[in-house]
């Protein structure tokens, strides 16, 4: 992977509805996208990923490959 096109995506929680019962997301995301989403970062769960694979509101959702290859 070329280092000059990755970010960083997490895993985290969001508080829609109870506070009590925060929900995890489906899908990663940039720390700015999570920070406006009102979203807290999920420790441990970073992954590098292409630039190019986030979209317009810094998600990264993984595309399911059946048998292929997992990245």
């Amino acid at each position: 992977m070329d280092d000059s096109n990755v970010v960083t995506v997490y895993s985290f929680r969001v508080y829609t509805g109870h506070a009590e019962r925060p929900q995890v997301s489906p899908h990663k995301a940039t720390k700015e996208a999570i920070v406006q989403l009102g979203g807290e970062l999920l420790k441990g769960t970073a992954q590098q990923v292409p630039a190019r694979a986030l979209d317009p509101q810094g998600h990264f959702r993984r595309v399911a490959t059946g048998w292929g290859e997992l990245n």
